[in-house]
């Protein structure tokens, strides 16, 4: 038997060059612009700091592994697609 999906916060963390600045409103739109129906995503909070930026996205999903592949996906598409994220990685 399959769980129902609920909504679960999957937390993530971009890691990039201290000088460079980027918007978090920018960004939040952004990463909903990255993210497929798949995501099942409702809800996206960045918080910016020099050299970093932490994700929170609130997904629907079955599982927390299930919101934390989704976070991931959502924020590796963010990185590829976008000249203003070039320097900019996933944590570890």
């Amino acid at each position: 038997m399959f769980d129902k999906p609920v909504l679960r916060l999957a937390v993530t963390r971009l890691v990039g060059p201290t000088a460079s600045v980027v918007a978090p409103q920018w960004l939040t739109g952004y990463l909903w612009s990255q993210a497929r129906a798949d995501d099942r995503l409702e809800h996206v909070r960045v918080r910016v700091a020099p050299g970093r930026i932490g994700v929170a996205l609130f997904v629907l999903a079955a599982e927390d592994t299930g919101a934390r592949l989704s976070a991931r996906s959502i924020c590796a598409r963010a990185l590829e697609a976008s000249d203003e994220l070039r320097d900019w990685r996933l944590a570890d």
